[in-house]
């Protein structure tokens, strides 16, 4: 039980850092796919294990709908919750959304849905008294957003006066503040001819403009938007479908995108979708799915919502697009544990916004399981829109050019003979901190926060010292001195001095990172978390045997050989015995 408390804990941990990411500093470092993914690992798990909320667990995050605002932004609270939606990228997902649905309304087959684009920009609120625009908020948390009026009076296709008839005392509508892909592309030009950063995607570049303090810079950045809904929304008329009130919202002057479809037939759905995900190159804004909606009001107010997400509606996104390159070549990288991975290097291509030229190929295995050569056109995608991947071979097209790859037999740094791990497929260069790539690997790790964590001590003045003959093990960590720091390039007195005593604060490490510190192969947090636990002394650690490793739980033959093989290569062990002698290794029971 206790492992499923961490997994829980773990997972509702991550989520909410993304969340963060997302919805407070737009920037996501999770594709949505994969954070839907992670989200849906975590309800399944708590939907299992119900008997946990006994164990005292926090909140669980079913009532959490985005994230904390930031300060720099005064509060605004909406009068009606902005919810989240249900999403997925599979097709059974909708069809089964729609047995539910069913199924809660008795069994009523005709249930009439409206269908639109799932936009990808930055969802806001806006609030109408007697018809004048007063007030503007991001989702935020979902209650309480941030109070970006000024900014939203920057764009133009948004009314600040209400225009017809019927006009509510008192209204919220929603919908999504997005930059057009043409106006994108010439802020990105501009800010890489006046030397600036510039955005990543679309979204981030909306995000960003709706989020200065300046509305001069807004109003520069040629924002739009769209209207997909509406909040508190009270009128004398009768207005029971979705659909009618949009038509509504836009006869006052809110602008609706036209591409959308009410049908009551799963397969018009999927047409739908299936023509969103054709034709979403050729608009000119961003697109991830699209969103299905109970039509009628009186069915949505009778569905309700669960604490997150109302029960009427589901977004149903994009798979990751394919698009085809042709390989130039396959390097092979050596890994901090050693381990050999070849990298598919190919002509470069734009993958959802994203420039792409290199791939994983993880191991033999799966240079083999392709049947890829060098000069080979292949389909690339980015797994969860984030991690390139190579899709399948062209066969087709390959010609006499191909060329079959040779995994080498010796390590491309050192010229150590390869070994091979307990599978057939993967390979590893088992010279450890003799080995000059691995080494440099090593070292950047043992200072990161994963490992003792020497905060300032970045990779570049890493490679400096290493360059420099000042750092070749771990423990030249402990022998520099602020005169040596001031004679490498870029590193002042100031910063020497910050890093010396950053140097010595590590010195006291818990005996779960020392271990993580290492780089053991298949030895990550987790199970060093695990072997402190069991030994609580680092001495007690370094006289551990194969039958003392097989009984730690999460600790196979594999991760038992890795580290048998590793303590006992005779320089590990004298780096080891090293470090000890200069470091105060503690154990913190977990």
């Amino acid at each position: 039980m206790k492992s499923i408390y961490d997994k829980i804990i773990k997972l509702r941990s991550q989520i909410r850092y993304h969340n963060y990411m997302y919805y407070t500093l737009d920037s996501p470092i999770i594709s949505d796919l994969m954070y839907d993914k992670i989200y849906h690992r975590l309800v399944q798990l708590e939907q299992k294990y119900k008997e946990i909320n006994s164990l005292n667990l926090p909140q669980s995050l079913e009532t959490e709908i985005g994230s904390k605002k930031l300060y720099i932004f005064s509060e605004h609270k909406h009068r009606k919750p902005m919810l989240s939606l249900e999403s997925s990228n599979k097709i059974p997902h909708l069809i089964l959304f729609d047995k539910r649905i069913k199924k809660r309304l008795n069994n009523i087959q005709n249930i009439e849905y409206y269908c639109d684009f799932k936009f990808d920009g930055l969802a806001v609120n806006l609030f109408y008294e007697q018809g004048h625009l007063v007030s503007a908020a991001t989702r935020g948390d979902g209650y309480v957003g941030e109070d970006i009026t000024k900014n939203i009076f920057a764009i133009p296709s948004i009314p600040r006066k209400i225009v017809g008839s019927n006009i509510p005392k008192r209204l919220e509508v929603r919908g999504e503040v997005f930059m057009r892909k043409s106006d994108f592309g010439f802020l990105n030009q501009s800010r890489v001819l006046s030397g600036q950063k510039v955005f990543s995607n679309p979204r981030n570049a909306a995000a960003g403009s709706l989020r200065q303090l300046n509305p001069e810079v807004t109003k520069k950045r040629k924002l739009m938007f769209f209207t997909y809904g509406y909040g508190l929304f009270r009128t004398d008329i009768q207005l029971d479908s979705h659909y009618d009130r949009l038509t509504k919202l836009q006869q006052w002057g809110f602008p609706i995108h036209k591409q959308y479809i009410r049908c009551n037939q799963i397969k018009d759905i999927l047409n739908f979708y299936h023509r969103a995900c054709i034709n979403r190159s050729k608009l000119d804004f961003e697109i991830d799915g699209i969103v299905v909606k109970v039509d009628s009001i009186l069915l949505q107010e009778y569905l309700g919502c669960v604490e997150k997400y109302p029960r009427w509606a589901i977004a149903l996104k994009f798979t990751a697009m394919d698009v085809e390159t042709k390989i130039i070549n396959i390097s092979f990288q050596i890994g901090r544990t050693g381990v050999i991975t070849p990298i598919a290097h190919f002509l470069p291509i734009r993958i959802s916004g994203v420039k792409v030229r290199k791939a994983s190929l993880h191991n033999m295995g799966m240079i083999e399981k392709l049947d890829i050569y060098i000069n080979d056109y292949v389909n690339v995608y980015r797994a969860g829109d984030v991690i390139p991947k190579i899709r399948n071979i062209l066969v087709h097209k390959r010609n006499s050019s191909a060329q079959k790859i040779n995994f080498p037999s010796r390590c491309l740094s050192c010229r150590t003979p390869l070994v091979r791990l307990n599978d057939p497929v993967s390979y590893f260069c088992p010279s450890s901190f003799s080995c000059p790539e691995q080494n440099f690997r090593r070292l950047i790790y043992f200072a990161s926060k994963r490992g003792i964590n020497i905060t300032g001590l970045g990779k570049k003045n890493i490679i400096k010292l290493i360059n420099h003959g000042c750092l070749s093990t771990p423990v030249d960590f402990f022998t520099l001195t602020i005169n040596t720091l001031t004679l490498i390039p870029g590193i002042g007195s100031k910063l020497s001095k910050k890093i010396i005593h950053n140097i010595s604060c590590s010195k006291n490490v818990s005996l779960d990172k020392f271990i993580c510190s290492l780089g053991i192969l298949n030895v990550g947090a987790s199970i060093s978390k695990r072997l402190a636990n069991h030994y609580q002394l680092v001495e007690s650690f370094l006289k551990t045997n194969y039958h003392d490793l097989s009984i730690i739980s999460g600790v196979g033959p594999n991760i038992a050989n890795s580290i048998i093989n590793f303590i006992e290569n005779k320089n590990n062990k004298n780096i080891i015995f090293q470090l000890i002698g200069i470091l105060k290794i503690f154990y913190i029971p977990r």
